[in-house]
């Protein structure tokens, strides 16, 4: 429940975080209130270090800036682990550029590349 307009108001949107090193029992609560249409959002969890719970909720102004630093972090964190029958299988794909130069790139059976090296131009005419 999250206060304002001297309204306790049930959330929209109930999201359960990943817990990290310092936190865990995160839940980020999102509303817009009916009365001001303010955009809400408190984030409760457990601090690992001290045993407490926190809650945080940023001013009105600010709550659309903190939900999507919120957003960047959690991908960040998230481990992509795709399909059981892909994600674990790598082969290699050569790509040339217009200048000449080859990337080599990792691929797994998912979509995921990864830039494994880059052979320039002048290496590729001595061999």
């Amino acid at each position: 429940m999250i206060l304002c307009c001297r309204r306790r108001i049930e959330p929209d949107q109930t999201i359960f975080l990943v817990p990290n090193n310092r936190y865990r029992d995160r839940k980020l609560e999102i509303v817009k209130c009916p009365v001001c249409g303010a955009l809400l959002a408190e984030l409760t969890q457990f601090n690992n270090l001290t045993g407490e719970y926190e809650t945080i909720r940023p001013k009105s102004k600010k709550t659309s800036r903190f939900l999507l630093n919120l957003q960047k972090t959690e991908k960040e964190l998230k481990i992509k682990t795709g399909t059981k029958s892909g994600a674990n299988w790598i082969y290699g794909v050569n790509k040339e550029c217009k200048s000449g130069d080859i990337k080599q790139y990792s691929v797994n059976f998912n979509g995921d590349r990864k830039l494994v090296k880059v052979i320039k131009k002048n290496l590729c005419a001595e061999n």
